[in-house]
């Protein structure tokens, strides 16, 4: 019986780096946004404001909890 062997699939893992390289621009835009207070003035937040926020945590937590498996994720 012939052994079958795998080789790896350059096509499959140029796309895998180059999307990485754009999650990471992605992270760094959103690090920088944060910094600058998500583009408001510190002195004028107001309770929309905060509403914003945490819409934004709760999209990044379900994207984390889908990334390590937690929360509604964890397959318990």
């Amino acid at each position: 019986m012939k052994k079958k062997t795998t080789t790896p699939n350059n096509k499959a893992l140029d796309e895998f780096i180059g999307t990485l390289g754009d999650i990471y621009d992605r992270l760094n835009e959103l690090s920088d946004f944060i910094d600058d207070h998500m583009g408001y003035n510190p002195d004028e937040i107001n309770w929309g404001n905060v509403g914003t926020a945490k819409h934004y945590l709760a999209e990044l937590t379900e994207l984390t909890d889908m990334a390590f498996n937690r929360g509604e994720y964890s397959g318990s």
